[in-house]
This record gives C-alpha cells, sequence and structure tokens, in this order.
C-alpha cells in the first residue's frame, strides 16, 4: 500500500486505496460531462492521467480512438489488461522523471482532452502552464478539454465535508467514509502532509490560459463529487 511513498509520484507507482474507489467519482462526473462535450463515433480522445482505465471503459464504443497517457506503468499495465480487446484503446507512458512530455502523441490530433483529478499532484504553476501548453499542441480545431477537480482556494476539510455531503446524496456515503478513514491510516496521508496539494485560483489560471491564447471558462456547475473544487473548459 505505497508504505514506501515520499512523493505524489512514487505513490501513484504503488498500490493505493483509490484503486477501488475511483469509479464513484467518475460515474458522477460521466454522467454530467456530456453537457459540455457531447461525444459522438468521429471523435479521437486522450485522457491525461488515465489511471486503471476508467473513461476508457466508459467512452471506448461510443468514439473512434482514445488514447491514455500515465506515469504510473503499474496502471497502465492493469489498463491495458483491461481493455486488451478494444483496438481503438491506447495507453502510453509518461517518464516520472518528464511527465509532462507528451511525445508519445505528439504526432497526434484530439478532439477531446480530459484531465481529471491530476493538477493538485503537480509540483508549481509553472508546470501546469506546461501542461496548458501541451494541451494546446495536440488539440484539433474546434476541440473542447476539460480539465476536472482543479483546486482554487479554501481548505482540505472543505474539500472533504463536499464530498461527504455529495456522496450522501449518491447513496454512497458508507463507501466514502470507508475510503477517508483508510487514507488517513495509510502512506497517502503522510504524503499529503509533506507535499500538499497544488492550489491555483481561478484568475490564475484565465490569466495563463489568456497568456497562451485559449479559450477558456469555469464551468458553473459541479462536474465531480468535490463541490469545492472547479473544472475548467477550453475551446480550441
Amino acid at each position: 500500500m505505497a508504505q514506501g511513498a515520499a512523493t505524489w509520484l512514487d505513490f501513484w507507482q504503488d498500490e493505493n486505496e483509490f484503486d477501488d474507489s475511483m469509479s464513484v467519482n467518475y460515474a458522477y462526473f460521466l454522467a454530467r460531462v456530456e453537457k459540455y462535450i457531447p461525444l459522438s463515433k468521429k471523435l479521437k480522445v486522450l485522457d491525461i492521467g488515465s489511471g486503471p482505465g476508467n473513461l476508457e471503459t466508459a467512452w471506448h464504443n461510443r468514439v473512434a480512438e482514445i488514447h491514455g497517457l500515465d506515469v504510473s506503468k503499474r496502471y497502465n499495465e492493469i489498463a491495458r489488461q483491461k481493455h486488451a480487446g478494444h483496438p481503438n484503446v491506447y495507453f502510453h507512458d509518461l517518464s516520472p522523471d518528464d511527465y509532462l512530455n507528451f511525445s508519445p502523441v505528439l504526432n497526434q490530433k484530439f478532439d477531446v482532452i480530459i484531465v481529471m483529478s491530476v493538477v493538485q499532484y503537480y509540483r508549481n504553476a509553472a508546470e501546469v502552464e506546461q501542461l496548458l501548453k501541451a494541451i494546446k499542441a495536440v488539440a484539433a480545431p474546434g476541440a473542447k478539454a476539460m480539465i476536472c477537480d482543479l483546486m482554487v482556494g479554501g481548505s482540505v476539510l472543505k474539500d472533504i465535508g463536499s464530498i461527504i455531503g455529495r456522496s450522501l446524496r449518491q447513496g454512497q456515503l458508507l463507501t466514502m467514509i470507508r475510503l477517508l478513514i483508510r487514507l488517513r491510516l495509510s502512506a497517502y496521508y503522510t504524503v499529503r502532509k509533506n507535499n500538499g496539494f497544488l492550489v491555483i485560483p481561478k484568475q490564475e489560471w484565465l490569466a495563463m490560459c489568456q497568456r497562451l491564447g485559449l479559450n477558456a471558462r469555469f464551468v458553473e456547475e459541479p462536474l465531480t463529487m468535490q463541490q469545492e473544487r472547479q473544472n475548467l473548459f477550453i475551446e480550441f
């Protein structure tokens, strides 16, 4: 259970408490995201931080292609096995030492780009701006990108409170409480205490997008169970 993890990069390389719990938050997201990004069989999708392949499970038969990028070789192996029978699904390894180098897909263009619950584990705002540049480089004309679950302010306690409230409304309260207890007793708590989360205010996000010539806005409604977090929508 990632007991030796010292950084977030270490944490995601090992078995951890999120392996069996990501699907709850993903189901909430999937029920809402198509309001902004309608799907079709013509679309080519890039999933940045694809984890064990939850987005691919939901969308593989609804789009033309879907490519996952992840720094965790363990997650990529799980995802490849899960989707071995889906020839339009691909998973690419990112280097832990250069995880914003998207060279595995730089010769391709994507109609939809999803970044789910990734940015809070980056080290600084400069890396986020690099992410935005990388997204711009692989976006097809007319593409849409959604960068989700962004921490823009508030406190960890408010974050926990919002997810408990939404879990209650979704009938997943006991599942979420069990997860929070496991996290408190696991390496996750130590890594969070030592490394923290990256918090970037909304105005700083919008300023970065403006510098890069990106048409971006924050969506009004929550797209994940963490109501305190925000979701940035970019249209190319």
